[in-house]
Formats: structure tokens, C-alpha cells, sequence
């Protein structure tokens, strides 16, 4: 956790941010269990986990807890499959 605290110093102090004012978690290690609230208690700021099909409409096959649980690690496969190629 210093190593968080740490790297968020390091943040403020070479820009030309004050404060943070939300973390949004991404990545495989988002969906450690607890690690959304032990962030969001050790630097007081408002912390959620990424969900990027969280405004999407799933289809009947997708298992959507499966898919809730991947989402954090599945961020840049969504949003390249967004992207347009024109």
C-alpha cells in the first residue's frame, strides 16, 4: 500500500494536479477481493473497479457474472473491439 501512496505523491507532485478526485481500477489484479475498499480506505479517495460493459446490453448466452468478474482485465480487448477502422 506505501508503494500506491507513493506513486500518487509522485502524481501530484510533477503536475499541474492538486488532488485526486476518483481512482478507477483496471487490470487482472482490480478484481483482488477487498482491494477496491482497502485503496478507497487507506488514501480516502473514491475507488470502483472498471467495468466497461457495464452500459452494454448482454446477450442471452453471456454468463454476465463471468463476465463482470473479467471485466477489469478485459478494458483494452473492449475497447480496440470498439474502435472503428475507418
Amino acid at each position: 500500500m506505501q508503494q500506491v501512496s507513493r506513486s500518487l505523491q509522485f502524481f501530484l507532485a510533477g503536475g499541474q494536479y492538486s488532488a485526486v478526485d476518483h481512482i478507477l481500477l483496471a487490470g487482472g489484479t482490480a478484481s483482488v477481493p477487498g482491494l477496491e475498499r482497502l485503496i478507497e480506505q487507506q488514501l480516502v479517495v473514491p475507488t470502483r473497479v472498471a467495468n466497461p460493459f457495464s452500459d452494454m446490453t448482454l446477450g442471452s448466452k453471456v454468463n454476465g457474472a463471468a463476465l463482470a468478474s473479467d471485466a477489469p482485465a478485459l478494458m483494452i480487448a473492449c475497447g480496440l473491439a470498439l474502435r472503428s477502422f475507418d
